[in-house]
């Protein structure tokens, strides 16, 4: 599944500052499937997942299921509907047994007089709103392949170098707000360059430091 939640929020913790985090949420266990929160809800609270994985989606009244990303182990989400009374912009879903820590506003605002916290979620928000324009840039001036491109390579270096991305071609067309069929005609232009190639519920990047060299070309300095 594609991540796109930016850095591990409690990576960027020494262990004395994880463990006094721990102590200000509210731990919960969700099973395979299960609804964590409805898009519309009110009920501010922050997440940090502690183990198992969040998928972040948009679910139609027709069943379908609208992708956006998927939130891993040590990483937020959430934080945005602590300040005013907005509503949750998405559904999130467990994928797989997940431990979540919930940070309702009082916790939240005792977070927000540790010094080490505060400037750790202020590190992640700032790449992430870099990593939103960047990539509503990409669609106004890229063509779809090249952004296509960029978002695999993105993965992959949160993967930490790993060349087997687990996807599938409704995630990757969900991101990138075009259709199924449109998005097969992308990776396949991929494939003819020899970049990529595609499996069950994956995509196999050939080459990296090639694909990354095939990207610099094709942008417009």
């Amino acid at each position: 599944m594609i991540a796109l939640a930016g850095e591990n929020l409690l990576q960027l913790l020494d262990e004395p500052a994880r463990v006094w985090l721990a102590a200000k949420g509210q731990r919960r266990v969700y099973a395979d499937g299960e609804m964590i929160h409805n898009r519309g809800d009110r009920k501010p609270a922050m997440a940090i997942v502690i183990s198992g994985q969040v998928q972040l989606c948009r679910i139609h009244a027709d069943g379908a299921n609208h992708f956006v990303s998927v939130v891993k182990p040590g990483q937020h989400y959430g934080d945005i509907v602590m300040f005013g009374r907005r509503k949750r912009t998405h559904d999130a879903v467990a994928l797989g047994e997940t431990t979540i820590d919930h940070y309702d506003h009082a916790a939240f605002e005792t977070l927000l007089g540790h010094p080490d916290v505060v400037r750790a979620l202020y590190h992640i928000t700032a790449l992430r709103l870099n990593g939103s324009l960047a990539m509503s840039d990409d669609l106004r001036s890229l063509p779809r392949e090249v952004h296509l491109a960029k978002l695999l390579l993105y993965q992959w270096r949160q993967g930490g170098g790993l060349t087997v991305i687990p996807c599938t071609q409704e995630d990757l067309a969900g991101l990138l707000g075009t259709s199924v069929m449109s998005m097969s005609k992308y990776l396949a232009a991929l494939k003819r360059e020899g970049l990529i190639e595609t499996g069950y519920r994956q995509v196999v990047l050939n080459d990296p430091q090639r694909l990354k060299q095939w990207v610099r070309e094709r942008i417009v300095p």
